[in-house]
């Protein structure tokens, strides 16, 4: 037993490395075609400005920044978004000071959040050669693939985001509830909206523990685990006290106070807004009068096909309804309907993400819409292969399409 362990663990390791490999070879033709490699200096550098000034004494930033998305309220000047990337940036800037290696840690990013889906495809008993296909289609054949690449203020955040939700299912599947809740809190702190999935996290926890002890009741379980919300609840408080001090709310980030929303007569979210930007979910690309395709490079295009993902669940959801493939029905529709109030809660935001390839704001749904498919996929995978032309087409539609952006090209 003790020698299969090993091999097993043996093969893990070089089915991850193969994954390490494989990511970096996509993300050099990315750099080399964009120039954008991991030593090239950062300008929207936002979280490094802020940690730096945290580190001076100073909540406010001291100056305006013209290229930044900067928040003026009562005189000062403040990073508009949610803090906890400046968190991150903390012990680099004590080191480099502003000139933070953010791209990096952009990589490192990209690689621990790989690490960790390829720790839950493990758990779910999906090895070797699968294990390596899906990681690299969550990863790199996905719209991951463009806020991956370099450490953008408005991206970096995302990319943490995807690796915090990541880590926070596979603490919360494996039944570690203190690890799971801090890091669901920490990728709040980068995507607010991410607080919606609390319900699916402590649905899961709790279902573990009924599974070990079906005798224990929920008032019971909360008697005995009440020490997993302490973490949450400190990294919690930590956002509220910076958004009192700086805006007087506990609530306010600070995107509230940016010129754009201050000028906007319905505000930063409003359901008129929907009518707008639900198209822009589905929205598929166009061709020139040269016959040439086009994607949109401003508020997104259709979601599901910079992020196959999404499709492949679809898939697999049918599939397992067809075979009557045996799952928790709360938790098997808990999560899907949880990422579809997300989607339309982001369609009530004035802006879709402003200037990207594809569509970055459904990223922040992709753990969980991921979490869903395993749960339905099959044990012996025969329509597997049906995700292979899926995941080529959507590392060449983001291979293509992260160069051609950021280029210029389209």
């Amino acid at each position: 037993m003790k020698q299969v362990k090993l091999s097993r663990n043996r093969d893990d390791i070089t089915a991850f490395l193969s994954i390490i490999f494989c990511m970096i070879m996509v993300y050099c033709v990315v750099w080399a075609f964009t120039g954008m490699w991991p030593w090239t200096k950062n300008h929207y550098n936002s979280y490094s400005l802020q940690a730096a000034r945290w580190l001076q004494g100073h909540l406010d930033l001291g100056s305006n920044y013209s290229h930044l998305e900067i928040a003026e309220y009562q005189g000062k000047f403040f990073v508009s978004f949610p803090p906890f990337p400046s968190y991150v940036m903390l012990p680099f800037v004590l080191l480099f000071g502003t000139n933070t290696p953010d791209g990096w840690i952009a990589l490192a990013v990209s690689i621990v959040g790989a690490l960790y889906v390829f720790k839950l495809l493990k758990h779910f008993d999906i090895r070797g050669n699968r294990a390596i296909f899906w990681t690299l289609f969550v990863t790199v054949g996905t719209n991951m693939l463009f806020i991956s690449v370099n450490g953008w203020v408005w991206f970096i955040a995302q990319n943490l985001c995807f690796m915090l939700s990541v880590m926070s299912i596979y603490y919360a599947v494996t039944n570690r509830g203190g690890l799971s809740l801090a890091f669901w809190a920490c990728s709040v702190g980068c995507r607010p909206f991410n607080a919606l999935y609390a319900p699916v996290l402590l649905y899961i926890l709790y279902r573990n523990l009924k599974d070990e002890n079906p005798k224990l009741s929920f008032f019971q379980i909360v008697g005995v685990k009440w020490k997993w919300a302490i973490a949450p609840c400190v990294i919690a408080a930590s956002y509220m006290i910076l958004n009192y001090l700086r805006f007087d709310s506990i609530l306010e980030f600070g995107h509230n106070y940016l010129p754009e929303f201050q000028e906007a007569l319905k505000g930063q979210f409003h359901l008129d807004y929907m009518k707008t930007n639900l198209p822009l979910l589905l929205k598929l690309p166009s061709a020139n009068a040269k016959q040439i395709i086009q994607f949109p490079k401003f508020n997104g295009t259709a979601f599901y096909l910079v992020t196959p993902v999404f499709f492949s669940y679809v898939i697999y959801l049918i599939y397992g309804i067809i075979k009557r493939k045996t799952v928790n029905k709360i938790l098997i529709w808990l999560i899907p309907c949880t990422v579809i109030f997300h989607l339309l809660c982001l369609t009530a935001h004035k802006t879709m993400g402003g200037f990207h390839f594809g569509n970055r704001y459904p990223l922040d749904a992709l753990p969980y819409a991921f979490l869903a498919l395993l749960y339905m996929m099959p044990q012996e995978d025969k329509i597997e292969k049906l995700q292979y032309p899926l995941a080529v087409l959507g590392l060449l539609i983001n291979v293509v399409g992260t160069c051609a952006t950021y280029n210029g090209w389209i």
